[in-house]
């Protein structure tokens, strides 16, 4: 039964690991449905944290499981070696650390411009960010989820798909996947879903370009959390709006994600035809 059940999930890696990685993350945060509701407030916030903690590592555990059945250990090496490839062009860093926080300090000129308010600096925030920084490490762990998004779904995507469509699926995916945070009371679903999808062509295009390293997808992916926790650095206006400006900042996002299919074409984000982060990932191999 066992050897049936592992030959279903070769011929089916993918779907296997889209319903493991819904599944995992989606019964750690019902169980914050379970809470009473006159329980204490804090226990009730901790609570909820720890699962929402644990439900982000859904992806993740369901990438290393699936490839451990689809591939077992030669598979799973290749997994961790692409997660600790962190030796790349140092510009891919600076690219990281700056797009971002760039495109979010733009947005709120614009939003000011728009709505005809002056803006100023929020000196304050740098208190406001020691306080964050006390839950640096938990947002952090948020990327986690990439170990399965772009280290499993991503390589067996381009295996069949070119690089835009390929990152419109897992874009459109990993957007589903968030939704439950949207009924929590966060960014508008259309929102949500045209960012996840810019993001996503993002990260393939630094992959393709650096060798698959996932390492580089982690780490952009962590950088947003945090440096959208951190308040040092905002300019804020007199009336915000924080749905028109996450809208404002995420059409920026798309534009740079336009800008990267135009100059890099759809095939594979590179000057070259090849797919290069399938160079080493062989389709069907042990």
């Amino acid at each position: 039964m066992f050897s049936s059940l592992a030959r279903w999930i070769k011929n089916h890696d993918l779907l296997t690991y889209f319903i493991l990685a819904f599944m995992f993350t989606y019964m750690a945060w019902s169980v914050t449905l379970l809470i009473p509701a006159q329980a204490d407030p804090n226990t009730k916030a901790e609570f909820a944290k720890i699962f929402q903690f644990l439900g982000m590592w859904g992806p993740a555990l369901a990438g290393i499981l699936t490839t451990a059945v689809t591939r077992g250990k030669p598979g799973l090496k290749d997994l961790f070696r692409r997660l600790l490839q962190w030796r790349v062009s140092f510009k891919w860093y600076l690219l990281i650390l700056f797009l971002w926080p760039l495109l979010t300090i733009l947005a709120d000129f614009l939003y000011a411009q728009i709505t005809h308010q002056s803006v100023r600096f929020q000196g304050i925030g740098w208190s406001q960010t020691i306080n964050w920084l006390d839950d640096a490490l938990f947002t952090v762990f948020w990327a986690s989820e990439e170990i399965g998004w772009r280290g499993f779904a991503l390589p067996r995507l381009l295996n069949r798909w070119n690089a835009l469509v390929s990152s419109l699926i897992l874009g459109t995916v990993w957007g589903l996947w968030h939704l439950p945070l949207f009924f929590m009371g966060n960014t508008p679903p259309v929102t949500l879903l045209i960012f996840t999808l810019s993001v996503s062509i993002l990260m393939t295009w630094m992959m393709n370009n650096n060798q698959g390293s996932l390492f580089l997808a982690v780490f952009f992916h962590a950088w947003i959390n945090i440096y959208s926790g951190i308040h040092a650095d905002r300019f804020i206006v007199a009336e915000p709006d924080p749905v028109r400006q996450t809208l404002i900042r995420t059409m920026l996002m798309a534009v740079a994600a336009l800008v990267v299919v135009a100059l890099y074409g759809y095939r594979t984000f590179t000057r070259v035809r090849k797919n290069p982060l399938l160079a080493e990932w062989k389709p069907g191999a042990p």
